[in-house]
């Protein structure tokens, strides 16, 4: 089967991807070398019997499906629904969470990103194996991503301080620059909603979550090496980033087949 056959989006994909499988792959080592999941981003009860294990096996599955997301044809297919189906089982983690405390926007923001994460994984997944219901999961998909980026804007006005505490020290005006990124988040969400400049709105939100990443987070996992939770909170940013870049390759005409 040739590479390109089902590529919903030929040559802007490939990127976002490769960003995808290395956040996923990475996350998964995390969990392979730890026994643990993914702290707040995989909210396992800590009674949950043979928790280790399943933590084990989970991250030998996102590994697996990273290997599988850079291989080619019905390899790449494979990998795209397993890492939906496994990103999905992170949203559906958070649910009851939510449900618990509905007025949590803390809640939310967890629910928001593993939802984002998903809804990019599984549009890929259906654009690429060719289903008859890719188009309408794809509509689902922009609708989910849409939403999250709402709730990642609400977050940055909830806690512009933690926000703000999180930008480089030599960076001016670090809350205003919290308010500035979650207005970035929030006009993008309503533009991936509405279909308004879709593809222009989840190429400049990748563009700002890859910024997150450069002048953040790496900074931050450079300084404390040892932590798993810098290095985790890294490559759940990377996996974003990969998201928001795939809604945008899938956004235009040649997003769908």
């Amino acid at each position: 089967m040739n590479a390109l056959r089902h590529d919903p989006a030929p040559g802007k994909t490939a990127l976002p991807l490769v960003a995808l499988a290395v956040g996923l792959g990475a996350l998964g080592v995390l969990s392979l070398g730890s026994g643990d999941f993914a702290f707040q981003w995989q909210p396992v009860p800590p009674d949950m019997p043979s928790r280790s294990v399943l933590a084990t096996a989970t991250g030998g599955l996102e590994v697996a499906a990273a290997v599988l997301l850079l291989l080619s044809g019905r390899l790449r297919a494979v990998g795209a629904w397993l890492a939906a189906v496994l990103l999905l089982g992170w949203v559906a983690l958070h649910v009851p969470v939510v449900v618990q405390r509905p007025a949590s926007i803390a809640d939310w923001l967890g629910l928001a990103e593993t939802a984002a994460m998903a809804s990019a994984a599984l549009m890929f997944a259906a654009a690429w194996a060719g289903i008859a219901a890719a188009g309408a999961i794809r509509r689902g998909a922009f609708v989910a991503f849409g939403s999250s980026a709402l709730v990642f804007g609400l977050a940055h006005f909830k806690y512009a301080e933690f926000t703000a505490s999180m930008i480089p020290h030599w960076l001016p005006e670090r809350l205003a620059l919290a308010w500035f990124t979650g207005a970035a988040h929030a006009l993008a969400g309503v533009a991936i909603l509405t279909g308004w400049r879709r593809s222009l709105a989840a190429w400049l939100e990748c563009l700002m979550m890859a910024g997150f990443v450069a002048l953040v987070h790496v900074p931050r996992v450079l300084a404390h090496p040892d932590s798993r939770m810098e290095w985790t909170m890294l490559f759940v940013a990377v996996t974003l980033s990969a998201s928001a870049g795939l809604v945008a390759a899938m956004s235009g005409r040649g997003g769908t087949r």
